[in-house]
Protein backbone atom coordinates (compact mmCIF):
# COMPACT_ATOMS: atom_id res chain seq x y z
CA UNK A 1 0.00 0.00 0.00
CA UNK A 2 1.47 3.21 -0.74
CA UNK A 3 2.32 5.89 1.85
CA UNK A 4 0.74 9.57 1.75
CA UNK A 5 4.52 10.41 0.63
CA UNK A 6 4.53 8.13 -2.21
CA UNK A 7 1.18 9.22 -3.31
CA UNK A 8 1.50 12.95 -3.63
CA UNK A 9 4.76 11.63 -5.34
CA UNK A 10 2.42 9.13 -7.72
CA UNK A 11 0.04 12.17 -8.14
CA UNK A 12 2.58 14.64 -9.43
CA UNK A 13 4.26 12.73 -11.52
CA UNK A 14 1.09 11.78 -13.63
CA UNK A 15 0.15 15.25 -13.93
CA UNK A 16 3.49 15.96 -15.38
CA UNK A 17 3.30 13.16 -17.76
CA UNK A 18 -0.15 14.19 -18.70
CA UNK A 19 1.00 17.75 -19.44
CA UNK A 20 3.72 16.66 -21.42
CA UNK A 21 1.94 14.38 -23.49
CA UNK A 22 -0.66 17.33 -23.78
CA UNK A 23 2.00 19.52 -25.36
CA UNK A 24 3.88 16.82 -27.01
CA UNK A 25 0.72 16.15 -28.96
CA UNK A 26 0.15 19.56 -29.63
CA UNK A 27 1.92 19.93 -32.24
CA UNK A 28 0.80 16.73 -34.24
CA UNK A 29 -2.89 18.72 -33.99
CA UNK A 30 -1.61 21.07 -36.73
CA UNK A 31 0.44 18.55 -39.25
CA UNK A 32 -2.44 19.83 -41.84
CA UNK A 33 -1.61 23.76 -41.53
CA UNK A 34 1.22 25.71 -42.25
CA UNK A 35 4.78 24.99 -39.96
CA UNK A 36 7.10 27.05 -41.75
CA UNK A 37 7.48 29.50 -38.75
CA UNK A 38 7.66 26.36 -36.12
CA UNK A 39 10.42 24.61 -38.55
CA UNK A 40 13.59 27.20 -38.11
CA UNK A 41 14.95 27.38 -34.71
CA UNK A 42 15.52 31.04 -33.34
CA UNK A 43 18.61 32.24 -30.78
CA UNK A 44 16.86 33.80 -27.74
CA UNK A 45 18.16 34.95 -23.97
CA UNK A 46 15.29 35.51 -21.38
CA UNK A 47 14.26 34.81 -18.02
CA UNK A 48 11.21 32.94 -16.54
CA UNK A 49 9.37 32.40 -13.24
CA UNK A 50 7.54 29.74 -11.80
CA UNK A 51 7.58 27.43 -9.12
CA UNK A 52 9.45 24.08 -7.95
CA UNK A 53 7.38 21.19 -6.63
CA UNK A 54 9.78 18.60 -4.95
CA UNK A 55 9.65 14.81 -3.57
CA UNK A 56 11.61 13.53 -1.65
CA UNK A 57 12.83 12.24 2.28
CA UNK A 58 14.56 14.14 4.22
CA UNK A 59 17.58 12.21 6.36
CA UNK A 60 16.90 10.96 9.40
CA UNK A 61 16.99 13.50 12.23
CA UNK A 62 16.42 16.35 10.01
CA UNK A 63 13.54 18.71 12.16
CA UNK A 64 14.23 16.74 15.10
CA UNK A 65 12.56 13.72 16.32
CA UNK A 66 9.32 14.72 17.28
CA UNK A 67 6.49 14.50 14.05
CA UNK A 68 7.22 13.80 10.15
CA UNK A 69 9.51 16.17 7.94
CA UNK A 70 7.63 16.64 4.67
CA UNK A 71 8.85 19.24 1.85
CA UNK A 72 7.03 22.00 0.36
CA UNK A 73 7.57 23.73 -3.10
CA UNK A 74 8.60 27.25 -3.66
CA UNK A 75 9.20 30.17 -6.24
CA UNK A 76 11.56 29.09 -8.87
CA UNK A 77 13.86 31.92 -10.87
CA UNK A 78 16.03 30.84 -14.32
CA UNK A 79 17.29 32.59 -16.53
CA UNK A 80 17.96 30.86 -19.85
CA UNK A 81 19.20 30.52 -23.35
CA UNK A 82 18.33 28.57 -26.71
CA UNK A 83 20.34 28.34 -29.74
CA UNK A 84 19.45 26.49 -32.93
CA UNK A 85 21.10 23.67 -34.20
CA UNK A 86 19.68 22.46 -37.51
CA UNK A 87 16.37 22.78 -38.65
CA UNK A 88 13.53 22.85 -35.89
CA UNK A 89 16.45 21.19 -33.40
CA UNK A 90 17.03 23.47 -30.89
CA UNK A 91 19.52 23.42 -27.60
CA UNK A 92 19.41 25.41 -24.35
CA UNK A 93 21.06 26.44 -21.58
CA UNK A 94 19.62 27.05 -18.28
CA UNK A 95 20.53 28.18 -14.76
CA UNK A 96 17.67 28.44 -11.62
CA UNK A 97 17.44 29.03 -8.35
CA UNK A 98 14.52 27.60 -5.82
CA UNK A 99 13.72 27.69 -2.11
CA UNK A 100 12.25 23.93 -0.79
CA UNK A 101 10.49 24.63 2.73
CA UNK A 102 10.86 21.75 5.07
CA UNK A 103 7.47 21.38 7.12
CA UNK A 104 7.40 19.30 10.37
CA UNK A 105 4.05 17.50 11.61
CA UNK A 106 3.29 17.40 14.84
CA UNK A 107 0.28 14.36 15.66
CA UNK A 108 -1.81 13.75 18.45
CA UNK A 109 -1.10 11.46 20.95
CA UNK A 110 -2.91 8.64 19.23
CA UNK A 111 -1.30 9.68 16.18
CA UNK A 112 -4.39 9.58 14.26
CA UNK A 113 -4.27 13.78 13.48
CA UNK A 114 -2.31 16.58 12.76
CA UNK A 115 -2.33 19.31 16.02
CA UNK A 116 0.65 21.66 14.79
CA UNK A 117 3.27 22.43 12.02
CA UNK A 118 6.14 23.99 12.23
CA UNK A 119 9.29 25.09 9.74
CA UNK A 120 12.37 23.37 10.65
CA UNK A 121 14.46 25.20 7.44
CA UNK A 122 14.79 25.65 3.86
CA UNK A 123 16.52 23.53 1.14
CA UNK A 124 18.14 26.20 -1.03
CA UNK A 125 18.65 24.85 -4.67
CA UNK A 126 20.69 26.05 -7.67
CA UNK A 127 20.86 23.97 -10.98
CA UNK A 128 22.35 24.17 -14.49
CA UNK A 129 21.25 22.11 -16.90
CA UNK A 130 21.78 21.78 -20.81
CA UNK A 131 18.43 20.73 -23.32
CA UNK A 132 18.40 19.69 -26.74
CA UNK A 133 15.18 18.77 -28.70
CA UNK A 134 13.30 19.40 -31.48
CA UNK A 135 10.12 22.14 -31.82
CA UNK A 136 7.10 21.82 -34.40
CA UNK A 137 3.43 23.07 -34.35
CA UNK A 138 1.72 25.95 -36.25
CA UNK A 139 2.60 29.54 -36.03
CA UNK A 140 2.64 31.56 -34.41
CA UNK A 141 2.09 29.14 -31.53
CA UNK A 142 5.15 26.27 -31.64
CA UNK A 143 5.82 23.57 -29.02
CA UNK A 144 8.83 21.88 -27.84
CA UNK A 145 10.31 19.04 -26.41
CA UNK A 146 13.76 18.86 -24.89
CA UNK A 147 15.77 16.32 -22.54
CA UNK A 148 18.98 16.99 -21.15
CA UNK A 149 21.27 16.82 -17.72
CA UNK A 150 23.29 18.86 -15.42
CA UNK A 151 24.34 20.01 -12.13
CA UNK A 152 22.07 20.36 -9.00
CA UNK A 153 23.18 22.28 -5.72
CA UNK A 154 21.49 21.62 -2.50
CA UNK A 155 22.03 23.61 0.73
CA UNK A 156 20.63 23.05 3.90
CA UNK A 157 21.66 24.89 7.32
CA UNK A 158 25.19 25.40 6.08
CA UNK A 159 25.81 21.74 4.63
CA UNK A 160 25.70 21.31 0.70
CA UNK A 161 26.56 19.15 -2.19
CA UNK A 162 26.61 18.97 -5.70
CA UNK A 163 24.35 16.15 -7.83
CA UNK A 164 24.38 15.03 -11.25
CA UNK A 165 20.65 14.89 -12.41
CA UNK A 166 18.89 14.48 -15.82
CA UNK A 167 15.89 16.60 -16.71
CA UNK A 168 12.81 16.90 -19.33
CA UNK A 169 10.86 20.30 -20.53
CA UNK A 170 7.78 20.63 -22.57
CA UNK A 171 6.35 23.95 -23.81
CA UNK A 172 4.99 26.19 -25.85
CA UNK A 173 6.03 29.45 -27.06
CA UNK A 174 4.56 32.41 -28.92
CA UNK A 175 5.44 36.23 -29.97
CA UNK A 176 5.42 38.44 -27.04
CA UNK A 177 6.33 41.38 -29.04
CA UNK A 178 8.15 42.45 -32.36
CA UNK A 179 11.46 40.59 -31.34
CA UNK A 180 10.15 38.87 -27.88
CA UNK A 181 8.31 35.39 -27.26
CA UNK A 182 6.21 34.34 -24.54
CA UNK A 183 7.47 30.95 -23.15
CA UNK A 184 5.57 28.33 -21.22
CA UNK A 185 6.97 25.37 -19.77
CA UNK A 186 6.69 21.68 -17.24
CA UNK A 187 10.06 20.15 -16.31
CA UNK A 188 10.95 17.10 -14.47
CA UNK A 189 14.14 16.98 -12.98
CA UNK A 190 16.12 13.80 -11.48
CA UNK A 191 18.70 14.43 -9.29
CA UNK A 192 21.00 11.55 -7.96
CA UNK A 193 21.84 12.77 -4.52
CA UNK A 194 22.90 9.32 -3.44
CA UNK A 195 21.21 9.43 0.25
CA UNK A 196 23.48 12.44 1.16
CA UNK A 197 22.41 14.70 4.25
CA UNK A 198 19.74 16.38 4.16
CA UNK A 199 18.48 13.75 1.52
CA UNK A 200 17.58 10.55 2.94
CA UNK A 201 16.33 9.04 -0.54
CA UNK A 202 18.96 8.49 -3.35
CA UNK A 203 16.92 10.03 -6.48
CA UNK A 204 14.89 13.21 -5.72
CA UNK A 205 12.13 14.24 -7.95
CA UNK A 206 11.29 17.86 -8.56
CA UNK A 207 8.51 19.03 -10.75
CA UNK A 208 7.93 22.83 -12.43
CA UNK A 209 5.61 25.10 -13.98
CA UNK A 210 7.24 28.59 -15.61
CA UNK A 211 6.45 31.44 -17.86
CA UNK A 212 8.92 33.52 -18.70
CA UNK A 213 9.55 35.86 -21.72
CA UNK A 214 12.85 35.75 -24.41
CA UNK A 215 14.35 37.90 -26.86
CA UNK A 216 14.89 36.74 -29.69
CA UNK A 217 18.03 37.71 -32.04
Amino acid sequence: MLNLGDAVATVRLSAFIGTLLFLIGTPAMARAQSRADCQTARRSIGAAVGRSSPYFEPSAGVGGTAGSVLSRGGLQVAGRADLPIAGAWRARIEGAATNWRLERQIYSADLRQVIATETVGDVDVRQIVAFAGRQGGRAPVCGYVLAGGGFYSLDYQGTSFRSPGAALTAGVEFPGGPRGSVQVDVQLHMMNTRGRYPVGSSVVLATGLSAGWAFRF
